[in-house]
């Protein structure tokens, strides 16, 4: 078993030995493009294009070179293709080599070229910059209305696509990517305010008009490219004069006032919805952007709204929900010409089913905080009224909010124990009235 193990590890050590091999040699080629006024720009095409030697862009023809690092002095010839493919390629002479190193001097771009030694071939393509500038004359904005969610960039200028082809004639081209860049608006949850914010827009070709999301204030676009030019430190830039935005934003926050003390009551501080037991106060806050110049909470029935049931104009507005069942709400703003409009989130508001349940004993002046007070238990409770007596129809106490309750006293004293009667008179958040009736049983002992 242990000489097993062996021979496995030191299979595995020759094979990761042969690995490093391999790939020494691979790496031992290099090719260098230099000349033309500027470093040459390299781009690592996709696999697929078998350009395995790269595409390089050449500022211009003035006195670049490509340069061929072999394994070996062993000789080395060049080839040019174009762009039907590999498979039409044509040898070049003129390529000095010095032992391990032959140099071409570039003559012609925008096409391919095959360095061939000891059996293997080396693909690339080469791009005059010169024959395809980018151009910045000018930018500006489109004047149409309705630019709501994108504008739209005029470019006058001209940049046509750098194009390059795989060895198979597969056509490509590099983006130049230029860069938009402006103000605009954006959300901070932190202070519940629109900040101002720098964006950028990468744009990959030239064209006559572009276009970016549309700001949320206003401001002016700037335009600078392209990579390769960036690259050559000669970024060309253009801007527009100030743009006026018609795109709005708005956010809308909404909060619940709970009835902390109202311990007697089901369901009034829910904590993953709002609404619960009504009378639910609920206050909600509209935050919008510059361009905004009316607003409106509409209300709902249905989560399409396609049935509006109320709608206000208040930037701030308090509401109490009374009635059983879901409401939705949310906030609509529009800009000045009502061509562009934005949504709030929409808030979703659930008053339950009214209940209302009068317990029959306590013990008032025994334990003091428990059983001392006699109180309901309530959901969705809106109107509330009740009487307490003895059996003598003489009012013991009186109150009209189902959070209070009896504390068994009446004139400053604790009643004797026994028997006594209340009346309940209410409305519960499904507008329909409740009456209740019943007795309530007094264990104390006697003063």
């Amino acid at each position: 078993m242990s000489f097993i193990i062996i021979w496995i590890n030191m299979r595995r050590y020759l094979l990761f030995f042969a690995c490093i091999i391999t790939i020494g040699e691979l790496y031992a080629q290099q090719i260098t493009v230099s000349g033309g006024g500027r470093p040459a720009y390299n781009h690592t095409p996709e696999i697929s294009t078998g350009l395995t030697g790269g595409v390089f862009v050449i500022y211009s023809l003035n006195n670049a070179t490509i340069e061929f690092s072999g394994e070996d002095d062993s000789p080395i010839s060049w080839r040019l293709f174009r762009k039907n493919g590999a498979a039409s390629s044509t040898p070049i002479s003129g390529a000095i080599q010095n032992g391990n190193i032959s140099t071409l001097n570039i003559s012609e771009a925008d096409c391919g070229y095959i360095i061939e030694q000891n059996g293997e071939s080396y693909y690339l393509w080469i791009i005059d910059y010169s024959q395809s500038p980018l151009i910045l004359n000018a930018v500006s904005t489109s004047n149409e209305e309705g630019q709501c969610d994108m504008t739209t960039l005029m470019l006058d200028g001209e940049g046509k696509k750098l194009n390059y082809y795989s060895i198979n004639g597969a056509p490509k081209s590099l983006r130049r990517e230029l860069t938009v860049s402006y103000m605009s608006l954006t959300w901070d949850k932190e202070s519940l305010a629109y900040t101002q914010t720098f964006q950028t827009e990468t744009v990959y070709d030239f064209s006559s008009s572009i276009q970016v999301p549309s700001p949320l204030c206003n401001t002016d676009f700037t335009v600078t490219g392209d990579q390769i030019l960036n690259y050559w430190g000669l970024s060309q830039t253009a801007s527009t004069e100030e743009y006026i935005t018609s795109a709005i934003g708005a956010t809308a926050t909404a909060e619940q006032t709970y009835r902390e003390d109202a311990t007697n009551e089901d369901d009034r501080h829910p904590t993953d919805y709002l609404g619960g037991s009504a009378p639910a106060e609920i206050e909600f806050k509209a935050y919008v952007t510059d361009a905004v110049t009316h607003i409106e909470w509409e209300f709902s029935d249905k989560e399409d709204f396609s049935n509006t049931i109320a709608r206000y104009n208040d930037e701030t507005l308090w509401y109490t929900f009374r009635d059983e069942g879901v409401t939705y709400v949310r906030l609509v703003a529009s800009n000045s010409t009502a061509t562009c409009q934005a949504y709030s989130e929409t808030f979703t508001i659930n008053i339950g089913e009214p209940r209302l349940e009068a317990p029959n004993i306590f013990s008032p002046g025994t334990s003091p905080g428990v059983n001392d007070e006699w109180k309901v238990a309530y959901k969705s409770i809106v109107s509330f009224k009740c009487w307490i007596f003895n059996k003598w129809g003489v009012q013991m106490f009186y109150f009209d909010s189902p959070d209070q309750g009896w504390d068994g006293k009446y004139r400053g004293k604790y009643v004797d124990p026994g028997v006594y009667y209340y009346v309940i008179e209410a409305k519960g958040a499904n507008n329909k009235k409740m009456k209740l009736k019943g007795h309530i049983n007094i264990l104390r002992p006697k003063n």
